[in-house]
This record gives structure tokens, C-alpha cells and sequence, in this order.
């Protein structure tokens, strides 16, 4: 039995799902659950939350060591191994195990079983994003966690959202962790000698990238180029860099929309950032 008012449900999710799903009905809904533990899912599992009509956003957390597990028990059990092959859609995991059983799985091949379950996300979702997590490890020290986010929506607005948390963080975590050191000035020089630089490489990136495709609306560039480099640069850096080149005449704009008038004389202007309606043109492209 399903609480309306909220509150803990003693189940896993493929005893409560249905239960969950007809409480929720059309109501917006984040799923974050975790398709290895306590069982392996089955697809039949995720089906009912990949063909939700209802706003719907889907985060699976897939720690390493579990799905090495599962893939050493495939290996053995034929059980085990109908059943990665039902999560997974495919046999490909066979040819991705290690030959030493003891031996842990490549970064390749865990990128590509990873890219596996996300394969079958992508179906019934658009935006699909395999995110590393990090983790303080040390003193100065960040490293990536053992686990991936797989993370899933139908909106632009939530995957720009999910960008600049997941940016957001690991500087935080990576300023907190040089915070209390000795010389965390020199650190902090540092830092912001390498944002400078990673910024100046993605105005060159989004240049040309613009220019190579022809870009005309900028919100489709912008998602281009944050799904290549997610998680690196706020939506805010991504939006200063065209409205560095609109200012250099690096690119014009063919704005569909008025455009915002200050409220008075004394006042700046904020610069406009290009929207789904505006069209970018690209001097010296046809």
C-alpha cells in the first residue's frame, strides 16, 4: 500500500512500480533508482518508465563494482546471463568480460556497457547523458567516484539544469578541498588560470563549431556543445561566449523578438542572448 501523503515504502521497484505509477498518475516525476541492486532489473522493469507520457526524468545510478558482479555471475550462471541480456537488449557484454575473471573491467568497456542500457534509454528519450561523479579523496585531491549517473529527460530546460549542477559541484568540491591547505591562494590562482583558459578554448570550440555547421539558432549549438563537454562550463559561460561573438561581429544575429529596451537612459542595456525564434549568421559561410 502506496501512502498518499508520503512517507517510506518497504519494496524495490519492480514490486512497488505499478503501485507507484498509478498513484502518481500524471503527475511530473524524477525516478532515481538503481537497476542492479537489490535484483537485476529486467527491461520489463524500466518499460512502464521509458513509455510514461506524464514529464518524466529518469536517473540510474550504476555503481562499478556491482556491475562487474553482475557481469562475473553472467559468466557462470546462465540464469544470471538470460538476464543481463533482457536489461541490456544485447549480447555485446559477452565479448566485453575480461579474460582473468579477477581482473577488473577496462575503462573502455565499462564505457560501452554503460552506453548498453543507455542505448535503450535513448529510445523513449531524447536527452541522455552518462555523467562521472566525483569525489574528494585527499587533501587538493579530486578524483571520479566508482559510480555513473545515467541521467535521462525530455526537456532542454532539465538538462541544462543537470549541467550546471553537476559543473557547480565539482568546482565547489574542488575549492573545499584546497580550502584549509597552506598556500590555498596559490591554489586558488591556480583554479581560475585554468577556467580562463578552458573558457577562452570553448569560444575557439564554439566558433567553430558555428561556423562548421552553420548554426543558425543558438539554443541548438548550445546543447550541442554542452553534450560533448557536459558538466564543464554553467549555461551562463556557454551564453557569454555568443554574446562575445555578436560583439566582435564574429556573428550577426536576425532577432524575431524585440529587443529588451532599458528602463532608462541611465541604465545598461543587458546584452540578449539568441533564442529559439533568432537566427544566427555566420559571416563568410553560405
Amino acid at each position: 500500500m502506496i501512502p498518499r501523503e508520503g512517507g517510506l515504502v518497504s519494496a524495490s521497484w519492480p514490486e512497488a512500480a505499478t503501485a507507484i505509477l498509478q498513484l502518481l498518475d500524471q503527475a511530473p516525476a524524477v525516478f532515481a533508482l538503481n537497476p542492479l541492486a537489490p535484483a537485476l532489473f529486467r527491461y520489463e522493469d524500466l518499460e512502464p518508465l521509458l513509455q510514461r507520457a506524464a514529464p518524466t526524468e529518469l536517473c540510474l545510478l550504476i555503481m562499478h563494482r556491482q556491475l562487474e558482479s553482475r557481469l562475473r555471475a553472467a559468466r557462470r550462471l546462465e540464469q544470471q546471463a538470460i538476464a543481463l541480456h533482457n536489461l541490456l537488449r544485447s549480447d555485446r557484454w559477452r565479448a566485453l568480460m575480461p579474460r582473468d575473471e579477477t581482473a577488473p573491467l577496462s575503462p573502455e568497456a565499462l564505457a560501452e556497457l554503460l552506453d548498453l542500457l543507455l542505448s535503450q534509454i535513448q529510445r523513449h528519450f531524447p536527452l541522455t547523458q552518462r555523467i562521472a561523479l566525483p569525489r574528494a579523496s585527499g587533501p587538493a585531491l579530486i578524483e571520479t567516484a566508482p559510480y555513473t549517473l545515467l541521467f535521462a529527460t525530455r526537456r532542454q530546460d532539465s538538462l541544462l539544469a543537470m549541467n550546471d549542477a553537476v559543473c557547480i559541484y565539482w568546482r565547489r568540491l574542488e575549492e573545499q578541498s584546497q580550502a584549509d591547505l597552506l598556500g590555498s591562494d596559490w591554489f586558488q590562482t591556480r583554479r581560475e588560470e585554468r577556467l580562463a583558459t578552458a573558457r577562452e578554448q570553448l569560444y575557439q570550440r564554439t566558433l567553430q563549431t558555428g561556423r562548421a555547421l552553420r548554426s543558425r539558432r543558438w539554443p541548438d549549438l548550445r546543447q550541442q556543445l554542452i553534450s560533448s563537454t557536459f558538466g564543464q562550463f554553467t549555461q551562463a559561460e556557454h551564453n557569454a561566449v555568443i554574446q562575445r561573438l555578436l560583439r566582435e561581429g564574429l556573428v550577426r544575429c536576425e532577432w524575431r523578438r524585440p529587443r529588451p529596451t532599458p528602463p532608462s537612459e541611465e541604465a545598461d542595456a543587458s546584452e540578449p542572448v539568441p533564442g529559439p525564434d533568432d537566427l544566427l549568421i555566420w559571416p563568410g559561410t553560405r
